[in-house]
């Protein structure tokens, strides 16, 4: 899966925004190959962009890393005025693991007047689909909730209405430690032009604007979600240019009162040693195994420094000391950073991309685009290196109704303390093959997959989570520890049967099942079978207790006799 790791980091790398409409739009893949260097892929099916965003996740629950890209022609070979947010299905390892367009998404085609982070991805309504939610400008700021129809391809825009921001940043997040994915931005909104907003999930579909006073933002710039301090809440680094232009790096701390609501304490640039800056990206993980929390910050700040990516290790008082020796490259707005264990050995590493900036021997910027891989490697400055957590000693999974609920008990970790730990789970029937997991993951190794939206894992003070099963069938349900460096434990599993009835009722006595090749019907008498696409479009026939050859992996829909219909993954 390391191949898979790279593209996910590359791809956000590889499609930076050209700074004016006079340069060629570009879509790279980065893959790794097997001497440790990288083949990269320009004509890889993705749509070439400029002021480009992407995010990799598994939206048909195949296992797969599927793309979802955002960003507009830059009038070289497409026109500035195109506007693009597209869905590409991963078809595995069988094709390569190419990348197909997905038609009728249902994503409005627009973008954010920002390159920033508009985009997070996760399951806000506890179905085992991975749901999406992005900023946009199209007659007005808006923050668009999608959510997933259940892995058909198709995302519908919820009629919600949130006080909306661009030229930030979007994330989903557990503010209140509810195992319920909440919703922060931050950024120019039509109210103000320092907005950051939290929205709570009331776990109906609906969320409410619980934003306490004391919170605000910025705009051109990005806010994060991490537990900075380690006590099992997520805390809030808002970044980017506040009034009158100040650049800003704040901190506010979230601490969770008896009545479930967060609460926020600021922290100012001043006391936490964190440099203000402009058009910028932090990033938060433990880098140095020392249990605590530390940042990657790349932006501009208003001492004449300029671009840097600047790396800041937290130390035992809570502050933060900046690394003055500057290991990584200078990229200013045009390019971009993103996190992930690429070779992974535990230890967090970093991927920079796009025009370099200031450079320590004072050279002036130049009109390059490296794309490069900074190993993290602890051991050479003296340090122990991080150690993989161990997975909780039990889990447990029952149902409740027409959900599954899922119980576990702590994990630990060498330098994590528990209350800092991060918990991931996955859940697969084993009749068709469907698996949805929280982030995604190597189901046998733990390894994640991804460096982005890591903050959607579940906090320490969660330990049970409710979903709904899709469809009935035996199930395999696991769970993982993750430490303050996002390195994850083997999954810890169970098994548990799902009975029928769950998503709706089917004919007796009718079962699909999934084949090598194909898939097969098992039926008490003959019927014809029809296998069509999620839109409707019929790819195979045949009848009942035979098997029938499918052209490609995929996400289908099984039809037969009077009142048969199961949705397959094959």
């Amino acid at each position: 899966m390391k191949r898979l790791i790279i593209a996910g980091l590359t791809a956000l790398a590889a499609g930076m925004p050209a700074a004016a409409h006079v340069w060629d739009e570009l879509a790279i893949l980065a893959r790794p190959d097997n001497e440790g260097t990288f083949t990269l892929e320009q004509y890889c099916f993705i749509q070439p962009s400029t002021y480009t965003n992407a995010v990799f996740f598994d939206f048909d629950n195949d296992g797969n890393l599927d793309l979802l890209l955002m960003g507009q022609g830059g009038d070289w070979n497409f026109s500035g005025e195109l506007k693009y947010v597209l869905l590409y299905r991963n078809l595995g390892p069988e094709e390569d693991f190419r990348l197909e367009p997905v038609t009728d998404t249902g994503f409005q085609q627009f973008r954010d007047e920002g390159f920033y982070n508009p985009v997070s991805t996760g399951d806000y309504n506890h179905d085992g689909y991975t749901d999406v939610v992005m900023m946009s400008y199209h007659d007005g700021r808006h923050v668009d909730l999608y959510l997933n129809d259940q892995g058909t391809g198709r995302f519908v825009r919820q009629d919600i209405t949130f006080e909306a921001a661009t030229n930030g940043s979007v994330m989903f997040g557990d503010l209140n430690n509810d195992g319920w994915l909440d919703i922060e931005f931050s950024g120019y909104s039509d109210r103000t032009s320092t907005a950051l907003k939290t929205y709570i999930n009331r776990k109906d579909g609906t969320f409410a604007d619980l934003t306490p006073d004391n919170l605000y933002g910025a705009f051109q710039g990005q806010s994060t979600l991490a537990d900075l301090d380690g006590d099992g809440t997520l805390d809030i680094i808002s970044t980017g240019n506040g009034d009158n232009w100040v650049c800003l790096s704040s901190i506010f701390y979230n601490t969770i009162g008896a009545d479930g609501t967060p609460a926020y304490r600021y922290v100012a640039e001043a006391e936490s040693g964190i440099l203000g800056v402009s058009r910028a990206n932090p990033l938060a993980a433990d880098l140095n195994a020392d249990g605590r929390m530390d940042l990657v910050v790349n932006g501009e700040p208003s001492d004449g420094s300029g671009f840097r990516n600047r790396i800041y290790y937290q130390k035992e008082d809570g502050t933060f000391a900046m690394d003055t020796s500057y290991p990584v490259v200078p990229v200013n707005q045009d390019g971009g950073i993103n996190m992930g264990d690429w070779n992974g050995d535990g230890n967090m590493d970093l991927i920079v991309g796009g025009y370099v900036g200031t450079l320590n021997d004072g050279a002036p910027s130049t009109y390059s685009s490296p794309l490069r891989v900074y190993e993290n490697k602890p051991e050479q400055a003296g340090l122990k290196g991080n150690t993989f957590p161990e997975a909780p000693a039990e889990v447990a999974a029952e149902m409740d109704g027409n959900e599954l609920v899922i119980t576990w008990s702590d994990g630990s970790d060498t330098e994590s303390p528990t209350a800092a730990l991060r918990y991931n789970l996955f859940l697969r029937n084993e009749d068709t093959g469907e698996t949805y997991t929280m982030i995604p993951a190597d189901l046998e190794t733990g390894r994640l997959k991804v460096g982005t939206d890591l903050q959607t894992s579940l906090s320490s003070a969660v330990k049970t989570y409710r979903i709904k099963p899709f469809g009935a069938g035996e199930y395999t349900v696991g769970v993982q520890t993750l430490d303050q460096a996002y390195a994850g434990s083997p999954f810890k599993t169970c098994r548990v049967t799902v009975a029928t009835g769950i998503d709706a009722p089917l004919a007796e006595g009718f079962k699909a099942i999934r084949h090598t090749a194909g898939i097969e019907v098992k039926a008490p008498c003959e019927e014809a079978v029809r296998v069509c696409t999620p839109d409707g479009r019929t790819v195979a026939q045949g009848v009942t207790n035979e098997e029938i050859l499918l052209p490609r992996k995929g996400v289908y829909i099984v039809s037969s006799g009077p009142s048969f219909t199961a949705k397959m993954l094959f």
